[in-house]
């Protein structure tokens, strides 16, 4: 398997409303999956109306249920290159931008799926590793819903292939 090329990380220090730090340049995927894995910004309890406490410009970073796992990024970065000139794909699961965030997340309240598609969001959510787009009701969960229904509305995905992309961007840690 290739290495995902090495990539800039921003992060947010202080209170929420700060603005993020410049991009941390790490030298491999190691050195940024070190970083990532002490980050906490990702939480459980944090809901998506919260996103609008966090500096616009600023980062949801590192696993927010279990430790991160090496093994498991890696196959996680490499699965999500695929997508990478997918906008509404984050290509980091533990590194997403509050500005993607809020976007997905408006999508859930504004993109109305026909019957037909709501079906295959209905099959998506049996066939995800989480039963859905999350584990539990967070910011991730109403963000990566709006990504689906986007996935269908605009794009034609089926149920499988919102499945594979939420378990791939899947920010809980471990497995």
């Amino acid at each position: 398997m290739r290495s995902p090329p090495s990539r800039s990380y921003r992060f947010i220090r202080g209170d929420p409303p700060s603005l993020a730090d410049p991009p941390v340049h790490a030298q491999s995927v190691k050195e940024g999956f070190a970083i990532l894995s002490r980050r906490h910004s990702n939480q459980c309890g944090l809901r998506p109306e919260s996103l609008d406490s966090i500096a616009t410009n600023g980062r949801l970073q590192g696993s927010c249920c279990s430790p991160m796992r090496l093994s498991h990024y890696l196959k996680q970065l490499s699965g999500l290159a695929q997508f990478a000139s997918m906008t509404e794909i984050p290509q980091d699961p533990y590194d997403v931008s509050v500005r993607l965030a809020k976007r997905l997340t408006s999508y859930s309240d504004h993109i109305k799926l026909t019957p037909r598609q709501q079906t295959t969001y209905d099959e998506a959510v049996k066939l995800a590793d989480e039963h859905g787009p999350c584990c539990c009701h967070c910011w991730r969960w109403t963000a990566f819903e709006g990504q689906a229904k986007y996935l269908i509305a605009r794009h034609g995905y089926g149920s499988q292939q919102i499945a594979n992309v939420w378990d791939l961007e899947d920010g809980c840690g471990g497995q």
